[in-house]
């Protein structure tokens, strides 16, 4: 089988965020397991120099092709697969190009700054033909398919109810850093809902099922946002209003007929405690999950997973399955896992395949209601009856 020929848009050498490219994607792509499917024949940078320099920092061959744009990089015939990893705000713009050339094409999320722009990237890559797959990782996490492994050998009967908590490690009290102002700008598309709640949310129903019905609630209870410089010692810099919610929450009923209580919030854990606290209650037990990120799905160090069969005084500890992915760094193992199932020609979507964009859509629409209904008369529900 020949290999993929990636042409990968945003490898960078002087990212002030996550360099997410070098840290979840790079790992894969350039160890023995990747490089039996994958070879990064071409960079696509904000400029050509900035490509070279890409290519000489992290060890890419001198045969490397450089682009400062997507759309010749989408006309590139070397190139099979199209990676971005980009800033949420040129998606659209990057992506766009791609698609209408006919080039399959997996990006990170969140998919773009808003759901016209989205639809119009998806429509235009299913009139083109294009195989996509999208960097919500649930469907591949290794915690997923051990839940739903347990909940379908019937261990815990009829999951009759989930309980998620977690905390989302920033727009609590601390301020924030300055490369990451977009967060407070919903406009711009990157934010808690986008990104935290989209993880995580998307992991709860890859392992239990679709939303039917639901209520929710957007807060932003913290509309101020003080952004800090980390080259400065971490000096404010500016003092910003917020448009985005630092508290998520949504109950609601799964297809399965389980219930479901979701409650995101900005800020650390309480001392001592984890950043998640999740539990699938069933007929027969409850399986309960306990981790330092409310992101399960980048990141599953530190994950304890108990099984409590009711009746028995002790609960048994789970071990989360170690496969060919686990030697990588976090967060790079569930996107190792994303390219694999797309190399083995799994099928999109999720299931047992992989994330993509109408997956992706999918999700984004969820959210996109829950704006709605957050910009709506009532964002905070009915008031109490009263005399």
């Amino acid at each position: 089988m020949s290999h993929i020929r990636v042409g990968l848009i945003g490898l960078s050498t002087t990212s002030t965020v996550t360099n997410w490219a070098a840290k979840a994607h790079l790992p894969y792509l350039q160890s023995a397991q990747g490089q039996k499917h994958y070879e990064i024949v071409a960079l696509c940078n904000s400029s050509i120099d900035s490509a070279r320099k890409s290519i000489q920092q992290y060890g890419l061959p001198a045969s490397t092709k450089t682009y400062e744009s997507a759309a010749d990089l989408a006309r590139d015939p070397d190139v099979d697969l199209v990676v971005n990893v980009t800033h949420v705000g040129k998606h659209y713009e990057l992506l766009l190009p791609v698609v209408q050339a006919g080039k399959n094409v997996f990006t990170e999320l969140p998919f773009a700054s808003n759901v016209s722009q989205m639809r119009e990237l998806l429509q235009t890559a299913e009139e083109k033909g294009v195989r996509t797959a999208f960097g919500i990782q649930g469907q591949t996490s290794p915690v997923t398919k051990l839940l739903r492994d347990v909940i379908a050998s019937d261990k815990i009967g009829k999951v009759l109810s989930t309980t998620w908590t977690g905390a989302a490690m920033f727009l609590g009290e601390k301020p924030f850093f300055v490369g990451g102002k977009s967060f407070a700008e919903r406009k711009t598309g990157g934010n808690m809902m986008t990104v935290n709640f989209l993880h995580s949310m998307n992991l709860v129903l890859a392992t239990l099922g679709e939303i039917d019905t639901f209520h929710s609630i957007l807060g932003n209870q913290r509309p101020t946002l003080q952004l800090m410089d980390p080259h400065q010692g971490g000096k404010i810099v500016e003092t910003i209003q917020k448009d985005t919610p630092d508290q998520v929450l949504l109950q609601g009923r799964l297809a399965s007929g389980a219930l479901i209580s979701y409650h995101l919030r900005g800020g650390d854990p309480f001392p001592g405690e984890p950043g998640l606290t999740w539990s699938i209650y069933g007929e027969k037990g409850e399986i309960h999950i306990t981790g330092p990120s409310s992101m399960l799905d980048i990141a599953h160090d530190g994950v304890r997973i108990k099984l409590h069969t009711f009746g028995q005084d002790e609960a048994q500890t789970l071990e989360v399955p170690a496969d060919d992915m686990s030697s990588l760094p976090h967060p790079a193992q569930n996107v190792g896992r994303i390219y694999e199932a797309y190399a083995k020609g799994g099928k999109g979507g999720g299931g047992d395949g992989y994330p993509d964009w109408k997956l992706g859509m999918r999700r984004h629409e969820l959210i996109e209601e829950m704006w709605r209904r957050g910009d709506g008369e009532r964002p905070f529900g009915e008031p109490v009856a009263g005399p």
